[in-house]
């Protein structure tokens, strides 16, 4: 009975395997080399297929803007300092740090009147007028609290924040409102835009005066009433002519003679009772 012949193409390279150990090494290593050949062709796949996880983390900060301009109706209180460095745009999310940035370029004198209506313009919703540039303060006024705010509904389902702020010239009251801007909606100082009293700023301005002049009057006094006694100094030269009244006319008495003892027995005095013993 005749054996089935193998197969044409796999009998021979079984046969060369096997034939000795150098060529079944030899056949390990072309393996190996046609696997890692398949490996770099086809690991460039992978590579595509991350792609959409690049393109999804690239565009997940195109929220981030969104969430930056969201307004808050939280009123979380805040000092000058705390809105120190702080951008426009991130002071708008909040109402009391919108009113304390506003208020603090409000009483900013180092500015020219152009800068001062341009950097106050960023919280408002109009650029202040020529009649607000004029009641500018002229003399450094200090701010000196926290922001007090509460939440004011208006008419329909309008919401509006009243902002205090203590200053040394009074309390600075802002009106502020969600409003649109072409960086998003934002909070707004609203017109009427709130000013301080003049009379109060002025009254700053003139305190240090005020303390000026009563000093150099009081110096000048001082002297007057020190030079009175000079001219009342006559007086102690009548004291000082009493003592030498009182001390010339008396003079020193001329001391006693010491008396001188006399010789002889001492005399005995004559007594009515006898002397005890002398009988």
């Amino acid at each position: 009975m005749a054996r089935p012949a193998g197969n044409p193409v796999l009998a021979p390279i079984r046969r060369w395997v096997l034939y000795s150990r150098t060529n079944l090494m030899i056949s390990m290593a072309a393996v190996l080399g046609v696997l890692v050949v398949a490996g770099t062709v086809f690991g460039e796949s992978p590579a595509t297929s991350h792609t959409p996880s690049t393109a999804a983390v690239a565009g997940a900060p195109t929220t981030t803007p969104a969430q930056v301009n969201e307004v808050t109706y939280d009123l979380v209180e805040v000092t000058e300092s705390a809105i120190a460095g702080t951008t426009t745009a991130a002071a708008g999310k909040s109402a009391p740090a919108t009113a304390m940035a506003y208020a603090h370029s409000y009483i900013d004198i180092t500015q020219s009147n152009t800068e001062w209506r341009t950097k106050l313009g960023r919280y408002t919703t109009d650029t202040p007028s020529d009649t607000m540039v004029v009641a500018r303060p002229q003399v450094p006024v200090a701010i000196t609290g926290p922001t007090t705010s509460e939440i004011v509904t208006g008419a329909g389902d309008e919401r509006r924040a009243e902002v205090t702020i203590a200053t040394q010239a009074g309390d600075l009251r802002v009106s502020l409102q969600v409003a649109e801007s072409p960086s998003g909606p934002k909070w707004q100082v609203q017109n009427p835009f709130p000013t301080l009293d003049r009379d109060e700023v002025n009254k700053l301005g003139a305190a240090p005066t005020l303390v000026s002049v009563p000093s150099p009057s009081s110096h000048s006094t001082t002297p007057q009433t020190a030079t009175q006694p000079t001219t009342s100094q006559p007086k102690p030269s009548t004291t000082t002519s009493a003592p030498e009244s009182v001390t010339t006319p008396p003079a020193m008495p001329e001391p006693e003679p010491t008396p001188v003892p006399v010789p002889g027995p001492i005399p005995i005095p004559e007594l009515d009772t006898p002397i005890p013993g002398a009988l």
